[in-house]
C-alpha cells in the first residue's frame, strides 16, 4: 500500500520525449491500443489542454529534482476545453495504473484536478464513463459528478457511455 505523503499531484507542462512516450505506455497498459492516445495527440493535450499526473516519489529522502523523471507516473488525468462553452472542461482520460487503484490515489488525483480547474476559472466538467465501470462510477458520484446523458454506442457497437458533469462554481448541480 502506497503511503499519500509519497505521491504528489502535477500538471505537466514540459515536451520531453521521455516523459511524453512514458504517458504513452501507460496509455496503452490501462486504456488498451483501440483507446489510448500518442505521442502525436500528447503534446497537443499538453499544449492546448491538461494533463495533471499522480507520481509516486521513488524515494523518502530524496528532493524532487525533476519530478516527471525521478518518480513513477501512477495516474493520469488528461483534459480539454470544450469548443461551444470554454468554461467547461472535458475528461478525456482519467486512469490510474492498475497495481495502484483502490488505495485512495484516483480521489487523490481528481481532488486535485478540480482545484487547478476552479484557479482557471473553469465552471464545469465533463467526462464519458462506462456504465459498467462501478469503481469509476462510484468515484465521480463522490465528487458529486451527476449522470446528464445516456449515449448508445458511442465509441462503437456495444460501447455505450454515460455522460456525467459537475458543476464548480457552486451553483445546483445538474
Amino acid at each position: 500500500m502506497l503511503f499519500m505523503e509519497k505521491i504528489i499531484v502535477k500538471e505537466i507542462k514540459e515536451f520531453d520525449l521521455d516523459l511524453i512516450l512514458k504517458i504513452k505506455h501507460l496509455e496503452i497498459e490501462n486504456l488498451g491500443k483501440e483507446a489510448s492516445i500518442n505521442e502525436w495527440v500528447i503534446p497537443v493535450i499538453i499544449k492546448y489542454g491538461k494533463i495533471i499526473a499522480a507520481l509516486q516519489k521513488e524515494s523518502s529522502t530524496s528532493a524532487f529534482v525533476n519530478e516527471f523523471r525521478d518518480n513513477e507516473i501512477i495516474g493520469i488525468n488528461e483534459m480539454i476545453r470544450k469548443w461551444d462553452d470554454c468554461s467547461c472542461v472535458f475528461i478525456h482520460s482519467f486512469y490510474i495504473r492498475t497495481m495502484n487503484r483502490n488505495s485512495g490515489i484516483g480521489s487523490r488525483l481528481l481532488e486535485e484536478s478540480l482545484k487547478i480547474l476552479r484557479q482557471s476559472g473553469t465552471s464545469k466538467v465533463e467526462l464519458t464513463v462506462d456504465p459498467n465501470n462501478f469503481a469509476a462510477v462510484h468515484l465521480y458520484e463522490k465528487f458529486g459528478f451527476k449522470v446528464t446523458e445516456q449515449i448508445k454506442d458511442l465509441y462503437g457497437k456495444g460501447i455505450d457511455r454515460n455522460i456525467m458533469a459537475k458543476n464548480l462554481t457552486g451553483g445546483k448541480n445538474f
